[in-house]
């Protein structure tokens, strides 16, 4: 039980504890710093509060029905939702596949998919299924293509051509399946959850599973709060954060925590080793998994400087801006750097946000996330005045109108960058 979970010997050992007593409370939160294996343990705790087996309990080879669904992330007795922690997990899972092909890898790959897909089910779409649009597509071309690679086919040393060719179309397809994958939870989600987990389950319990739990809305967090109230016996819901304190104290008073502490250069380097067969060097486990998206947060973050310092030097008159983002309209001043130079720039870097290179599909989402950031910074320095705030919380307000032109209009990524550029450097 929890044998893929490493170095988190004192979480381990008390989600051990309580599923072998059967003392697991209707609620669980599970925080911790990003890749400290919040999401593994999750999933692994759904397995083993569905395990069937007669022996010992969920290990990892179990040969249960349960057990063997619950391994392919296929098991009807589990929701997962919320904003994905990690995109480029299947990056490192292709290049394990590649590398070091086997039972073990097409798990890796086909896991690393599914925690994506299943965060299109149909069962938190029921009523809202216009909103599936071209993202059912994707979904149908991906879990066609996970029958080549699944485990049961892996070859002992080498890909077929016929897999190696599909596990590169998967990786593609969900690249471009990313970018509908919702910034919070939306509230039809939580309740459409709610109505799933009050119906009987198909085996002994269900399991839902909230990713990056802190990031929902107010109204989603009320919906939560109202199934935790009165939950149903046959169902554990388990919320994953890395920011446990922007939870509602309501939801942690009626939530068990379960900590996952930040590894140590020893652990990470055993967690690389084991999991993804590397001996390459890594702060984290988050900073090796970053490293292979197209467009990396470093890389992000420079082009997002880039053009808000370009934009507020083109802007008439910075005054009541604080420090941070002064000192960058008058670099970018210094340095002759216009609004238009700098567009083309972030566009040349992205592929035009992937329109000519569907690598790059999620680097228009890199790219706002990057800038709400810069912008989030800036409302916290001491010395903005009341000017100041209006005007950094005006643009903040251009970038959640520039997401949801993106998400819900489909419109052209780099034409919401050239009116966002303008917006700002025109906003006094």
């Amino acid at each position: 039980m929890f044998e893929n979970l490493l170095a988190q010997d004192e979480a381990l050992a008390l989600l051990r504890a309580d599923v072998e007593t059967d003392r697991l409370p209707p609620a669980l939160l599970f925080s911790g710093p990003p890749g400290s294996g919040k999401l593994t343990a999750a999933l692994e705790l759904a397995r083993a509060v569905s395990c069937t087996a007669a022996g010992e309990r969920a290990a990892w080879n179990c040969p249960c029905p349960s057990c063997t669904r619950h391994r392919a992330l296929t098991h009807s007795d589990l929701v997962l939702m919320g904003p994905r922690t990690f995109p480029e997990e299947l990056s490192a899972a292709l290049e394990l596949l590649e590398r070091s092909p086997g039972k073990a890898a097409s798990y890796f790959f086909v896991r690393a998919a599914r925690k994506l897909v299943r965060r299109f089910d149909t069962v938190l779409f029921e009523g809202e299924e216009a909103r599936l649009g071209k993202a059912i597509a994707l979904v149908r071309d991906i879990e066609e293509g996970l029958e080549a690679i699944s485990p049961e086919k892996a070859p002992a040393r080498s890909l077929s051509p016929g897999a190696a060719g599909a596990a590169a179309k998967i990786a593609l397809s969900c690249t471009k399946l990313e970018a509908f994958v919702p910034d919070s939870l939306p509230v039809f989600m939580v309740r459409n959850a709610e109505l799933w987990a009050r119906l009987a389950p198909m085996g002994s319990r269900k399991t839902v599973i909230i990713e990056n739990a802190d990031r929902m809305l107010e109204s989603a967090r009320n919906a939560l709060l109202k199934i935790l109230e009165e939950p149903p016996e046959s169902v554990r819901f388990v919320l994953l954060s890395s920011r446990r304190t922007s939870l509602l104290g309501t939801i942690l008073s009626r939530s068990r925590t379960y900590t996952f502490r930040a590894r140590d250069s020893e652990a990470t380097a055993l967690v690389i080793d084991r999991v993804f067969r590397s001996g390459e060097p890594a702060a984290s486990v988050e900073a090796f998994l970053a490293a292979r998206r197209a467009f990396p947060p470093s890389e992000a973050r420079e082009r997002a400087e880039a053009f808000l310092s370009a934009a507020l030097a083109a802007r008439a008159g910075c005054a009541g801006l604080p420090p941070p983002l002064a000192a960058m309209a008058a670099t970018a001043e210094a340095e002759r750097r216009s609004p238009s130079s700098a567009l083309a720039s972030l566009l040349e870097a992205t592929k035009d946000f992937g329109q000519k290179d569907e690598r790059y599909a999620s680097s228009f989402r890199s790219f706002l996330s990057a800038l709400a950031a810069i912008l989030g910074a800036a409302l916290r320095d001491g010395e903005m005045d009341a000017r100041g705030m209006q005007t950094v919380e005006a643009w903040a307000r251009l970038l959640r109108e520039a997401r949801s032109d993106y998400e819900s209009w489909n419109r052209n990524p780099g034409l919401i960058a050239e009116t966002l550029m303008f917006a700002i450097a025109e906003r006094s």
